[in-house]
Protein backbone atom coordinates (compact mmCIF):
# COMPACT_ATOMS: atom_id res chain seq x y z
CA UNK A 1 0.00 0.00 0.00
CA UNK A 2 2.42 2.25 -1.00
CA UNK A 3 6.38 3.01 -0.13
CA UNK A 4 6.72 1.75 3.18
CA UNK A 5 8.97 5.01 3.83
CA UNK A 6 6.10 7.52 3.03
CA UNK A 7 5.63 9.23 6.80
CA UNK A 8 2.59 10.76 5.68
CA UNK A 9 0.44 7.30 5.06
CA UNK A 10 0.92 6.75 8.62
CA UNK A 11 -0.76 10.22 9.67
CA UNK A 12 -4.79 10.83 10.07
CA UNK A 13 -4.45 13.57 7.37
CA UNK A 14 -1.74 13.11 4.92
CA UNK A 15 -1.59 16.29 4.00
CA UNK A 16 1.81 18.05 2.21
CA UNK A 17 2.76 21.25 1.42
CA UNK A 18 3.25 21.65 -2.24
CA UNK A 19 7.18 21.75 -2.06
CA UNK A 20 7.68 19.02 0.19
CA UNK A 21 9.13 15.45 -0.55
CA UNK A 22 6.79 12.36 0.83
CA UNK A 23 10.55 10.68 1.58
CA UNK A 24 11.94 13.56 3.30
CA UNK A 25 14.11 13.67 0.06
CA UNK A 26 14.54 16.75 -1.89
CA UNK A 27 13.88 18.40 -5.32
CA UNK A 28 15.32 20.24 -8.23
CA UNK A 29 12.98 21.76 -10.37
CA UNK A 30 11.99 19.20 -12.51
CA UNK A 31 11.57 16.73 -9.96
CA UNK A 32 8.82 18.69 -8.48
CA UNK A 33 7.31 19.31 -11.66
CA UNK A 34 7.60 15.56 -12.01
CA UNK A 35 6.07 14.49 -8.90
CA UNK A 36 3.18 16.93 -9.12
CA UNK A 37 2.28 17.37 -13.65
CA UNK A 38 -1.06 16.89 -12.94
CA UNK A 39 -2.03 19.48 -10.45
CA UNK A 40 0.58 22.12 -12.03
CA UNK A 41 -0.93 21.31 -15.41
CA UNK A 42 -4.31 21.73 -14.21
CA UNK A 43 -3.90 24.81 -12.40
CA UNK A 44 -2.27 26.17 -15.75
CA UNK A 45 -5.42 25.55 -17.68
CA UNK A 46 -7.95 26.53 -15.54
CA UNK A 47 -6.90 29.93 -15.42
CA UNK A 48 -6.08 29.89 -19.06
CA UNK A 49 -9.75 29.04 -19.96
CA UNK A 50 -10.49 31.87 -17.28
CA UNK A 51 -8.79 33.78 -19.01
CA UNK A 52 -9.94 33.78 -22.91
CA UNK A 53 -13.06 32.35 -22.10
CA UNK A 54 -14.04 34.08 -18.96
CA UNK A 55 -16.46 32.92 -16.60
CA UNK A 56 -19.26 30.16 -16.99
CA UNK A 57 -23.28 30.98 -16.17
CA UNK A 58 -25.06 28.52 -14.16
CA UNK A 59 -28.58 29.24 -15.56
CA UNK A 60 -30.06 30.83 -18.83
CA UNK A 61 -26.59 31.03 -20.76
CA UNK A 62 -27.65 29.65 -24.16
CA UNK A 63 -27.52 33.10 -25.50
CA UNK A 64 -25.26 35.59 -25.37
CA UNK A 65 -21.68 35.72 -25.86
CA UNK A 66 -19.90 32.63 -27.55
CA UNK A 67 -17.88 32.29 -24.35
CA UNK A 68 -20.64 31.70 -22.37
CA UNK A 69 -22.89 29.57 -24.75
CA UNK A 70 -19.73 27.51 -25.41
CA UNK A 71 -19.41 26.81 -22.14
CA UNK A 72 -22.90 26.41 -21.15
CA UNK A 73 -22.70 23.54 -24.17
CA UNK A 74 -19.57 21.94 -22.55
CA UNK A 75 -21.00 22.06 -19.00
CA UNK A 76 -23.38 19.31 -17.55
CA UNK A 77 -26.87 19.43 -17.39
CA UNK A 78 -29.09 16.83 -15.91
CA UNK A 79 -31.72 16.66 -18.41
CA UNK A 80 -29.08 15.79 -21.05
CA UNK A 81 -29.09 12.24 -19.09
CA UNK A 82 -32.08 11.28 -21.10
CA UNK A 83 -32.22 13.57 -23.87
CA UNK A 84 -28.46 13.86 -24.88
CA UNK A 85 -26.43 10.70 -23.27
CA UNK A 86 -23.36 10.59 -24.41
CA UNK A 87 -22.81 14.07 -24.66
CA UNK A 88 -23.72 14.26 -21.20
CA UNK A 89 -21.30 11.91 -20.43
CA UNK A 90 -19.17 13.70 -22.66
CA UNK A 91 -18.93 16.41 -20.60
CA UNK A 92 -17.62 14.49 -17.07
CA UNK A 93 -14.42 15.41 -19.52
CA UNK A 94 -15.19 19.23 -19.76
CA UNK A 95 -16.90 20.77 -17.02
CA UNK A 96 -13.61 20.40 -14.77
CA UNK A 97 -12.51 22.61 -16.54
CA UNK A 98 -15.34 25.42 -16.22
CA UNK A 99 -15.61 27.75 -13.16
CA UNK A 100 -18.56 30.07 -12.02
CA UNK A 101 -17.16 32.19 -10.09
CA UNK A 102 -13.89 33.76 -7.73
CA UNK A 103 -14.87 31.87 -5.09
CA UNK A 104 -15.45 29.08 -6.96
CA UNK A 105 -12.10 28.87 -8.99
CA UNK A 106 -10.05 29.74 -5.73
CA UNK A 107 -11.75 26.86 -3.86
CA UNK A 108 -10.81 24.60 -6.16
CA UNK A 109 -7.46 26.35 -6.52
CA UNK A 110 -6.39 26.78 -2.53
CA UNK A 111 -9.02 24.62 -0.81
CA UNK A 112 -8.28 21.31 -3.68
CA UNK A 113 -5.33 21.41 -5.57
CA UNK A 114 -2.91 22.98 -3.04
CA UNK A 115 -3.80 20.50 -0.42
CA UNK A 116 -5.69 17.46 -1.25
CA UNK A 117 -5.03 16.89 -4.95
CA UNK A 118 -0.92 17.84 -4.90
CA UNK A 119 -0.82 15.54 -1.91
CA UNK A 120 -1.86 12.79 -3.42
CA UNK A 121 0.13 12.95 -6.99
CA UNK A 122 2.94 13.05 -4.88
CA UNK A 123 2.16 9.99 -2.58
CA UNK A 124 0.96 7.83 -5.30
CA UNK A 125 1.63 9.04 -8.95
CA UNK A 126 0.45 10.98 -11.31
CA UNK A 127 -1.30 8.06 -13.32
CA UNK A 128 -3.85 7.26 -10.69
CA UNK A 129 -4.29 10.51 -9.70
CA UNK A 130 -5.84 11.63 -13.30
CA UNK A 131 -8.07 8.05 -13.60
CA UNK A 132 -9.28 8.24 -9.60
CA UNK A 133 -9.85 12.54 -10.95
CA UNK A 134 -11.58 11.63 -13.58
CA UNK A 135 -13.24 8.53 -13.50
CA UNK A 136 -15.50 9.71 -10.21
CA UNK A 137 -16.58 12.32 -12.47
CA UNK A 138 -17.92 9.01 -15.03
CA UNK A 139 -19.34 8.03 -12.35
CA UNK A 140 -21.04 10.76 -10.53
CA UNK A 141 -22.68 11.16 -14.23
CA UNK A 142 -23.78 7.82 -14.30
CA UNK A 143 -25.42 7.36 -10.44
CA UNK A 144 -26.17 11.18 -10.15
CA UNK A 145 -27.93 11.31 -13.58
CA UNK A 146 -30.23 8.54 -13.18
CA UNK A 147 -30.84 9.54 -9.70
CA UNK A 148 -31.73 12.81 -10.39
CA UNK A 149 -33.96 12.00 -13.09
CA UNK A 150 -35.59 9.16 -11.44
CA UNK A 151 -36.50 11.60 -8.53
CA UNK A 152 -37.53 14.37 -11.07
CA UNK A 153 -40.09 11.82 -12.79
CA UNK A 154 -41.73 11.10 -9.32
CA UNK A 155 -41.36 14.22 -7.80
CA UNK A 156 -41.57 17.02 -10.71
CA UNK A 157 -42.76 19.83 -8.34
CA UNK A 158 -40.76 19.31 -5.45
CA UNK A 159 -38.49 22.59 -5.80
CA UNK A 160 -35.10 21.40 -5.07
CA UNK A 161 -35.12 18.55 -7.82
CA UNK A 162 -36.28 21.28 -10.25
CA UNK A 163 -33.23 23.51 -8.86
CA UNK A 164 -30.88 21.13 -10.02
CA UNK A 165 -32.08 20.62 -13.11
CA UNK A 166 -32.62 24.50 -13.87
CA UNK A 167 -28.22 25.49 -13.58
CA UNK A 168 -25.48 24.00 -15.41
CA UNK A 169 -22.84 21.54 -13.41
CA UNK A 170 -19.29 22.52 -13.27
CA UNK A 171 -15.82 22.93 -11.78
CA UNK A 172 -13.26 20.63 -10.14
CA UNK A 173 -14.63 20.08 -6.90
CA UNK A 174 -15.99 15.85 -8.01
CA UNK A 175 -12.53 15.28 -8.63
CA UNK A 176 -10.86 17.01 -5.46
CA UNK A 177 -13.29 15.17 -3.15
CA UNK A 178 -12.59 12.04 -4.98
CA UNK A 179 -9.13 12.20 -4.09
CA UNK A 180 -9.73 13.33 -0.69
CA UNK A 181 -11.14 9.83 -0.23
CA UNK A 182 -8.59 8.48 -1.63
CA UNK A 183 -6.07 10.34 0.86
CA UNK A 184 -8.50 8.84 3.71
CA UNK A 185 -8.38 5.24 2.51
CA UNK A 186 -4.39 5.18 2.29
CA UNK A 187 -4.29 7.09 5.57
CA UNK A 188 -3.38 5.77 9.08
CA UNK A 189 -6.98 6.02 9.91
CA UNK A 190 -9.04 5.06 6.98
CA UNK A 191 -12.35 6.82 7.82
CA UNK A 192 -11.06 9.68 9.43
CA UNK A 193 -10.87 12.52 6.77
CA UNK A 194 -14.25 10.66 4.99
CA UNK A 195 -15.74 11.97 8.62
CA UNK A 196 -14.21 15.20 8.25
CA UNK A 197 -15.84 15.67 5.02
CA UNK A 198 -19.12 14.39 5.65
CA UNK A 199 -18.96 17.12 9.21
CA UNK A 200 -18.17 19.87 6.44
CA UNK A 201 -20.77 19.17 4.20
CA UNK A 202 -22.95 19.05 7.03
CA UNK A 203 -21.44 22.74 7.64
CA UNK A 204 -22.14 24.03 4.58
CA UNK A 205 -25.75 22.69 4.42
CA UNK A 206 -26.71 23.68 7.92
CA UNK A 207 -24.66 26.94 8.22
CA UNK A 208 -23.76 28.40 5.43
CA UNK A 209 -27.09 27.25 3.27
CA UNK A 210 -25.61 25.57 0.95
CA UNK A 211 -27.57 23.69 -1.21
CA UNK A 212 -27.97 19.83 -0.16
CA UNK A 213 -27.85 18.44 -3.87
CA UNK A 214 -24.19 20.02 -3.73
CA UNK A 215 -22.90 18.72 -0.49
CA UNK A 216 -24.15 14.76 -1.00
CA UNK A 217 -22.45 14.62 -4.46
CA UNK A 218 -19.37 16.14 -2.69
CA UNK A 219 -19.99 13.23 -0.17
CA UNK A 220 -20.57 11.10 -2.62
CA UNK A 221 -17.33 12.09 -4.77
CA UNK A 222 -15.50 11.08 -1.69
CA UNK A 223 -17.13 7.54 -1.53
CA UNK A 224 -16.10 6.76 -5.29
CA UNK A 225 -12.53 7.64 -4.21
CA UNK A 226 -12.13 6.01 -0.95
CA UNK A 227 -14.14 2.71 -2.74
CA UNK A 228 -11.46 3.28 -6.18
CA UNK A 229 -8.80 2.31 -3.64
CA UNK A 230 -9.68 -0.42 -1.76
CA UNK A 231 -10.75 -1.92 -4.79
CA UNK A 232 -7.33 -1.53 -6.38
CA UNK A 233 -5.60 -3.03 -3.34
CA UNK A 234 -7.55 -5.71 -3.37
CA UNK A 235 -7.28 -6.13 -6.70
CA UNK A 236 -2.98 -5.65 -6.46
CA UNK A 237 -3.14 -8.38 -3.24
CA UNK A 238 -4.64 -10.71 -5.51
CA UNK A 239 -2.72 -10.40 -8.46
CA UNK A 240 0.56 -10.93 -6.02
CA UNK A 241 -1.22 -13.94 -3.84
CA UNK A 242 -1.96 -15.43 -7.60
CA UNK A 243 1.70 -14.87 -8.86
CA UNK A 244 3.29 -16.07 -5.54
CA UNK A 245 0.65 -19.90 -5.62
CA UNK A 246 2.03 -19.56 -9.46
CA UNK A 247 5.43 -19.54 -8.56
CA UNK A 248 5.23 -22.11 -5.67
CA UNK A 249 3.22 -24.67 -8.05
CA UNK A 250 6.46 -24.08 -10.15
CA UNK A 251 8.73 -24.63 -7.71
CA UNK A 252 7.15 -28.11 -7.01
Amino acid sequence: MGSPKNKYLKKWVPYMWPWTHPLKGKYTLWTWLNSRKFSTFYLIAIWLVLAFLGFAERRDCYTGPWQVVLQCNWSMWMAEYKTNFWHFMATSFTTPWLHNDFVHILFVTIFGFMFPVQSFEAQHGTRLTVFIYFFSYILIAIFNGALFNTLIEYWPDETLFAHAFSRAWMGGSVGIFALMGGLSFYSGKKWFIYSLVFVFELFNYFILGNNIYISFIHITSTSFGWIICFVREKFRDSKWSFRDNRQLRGAN
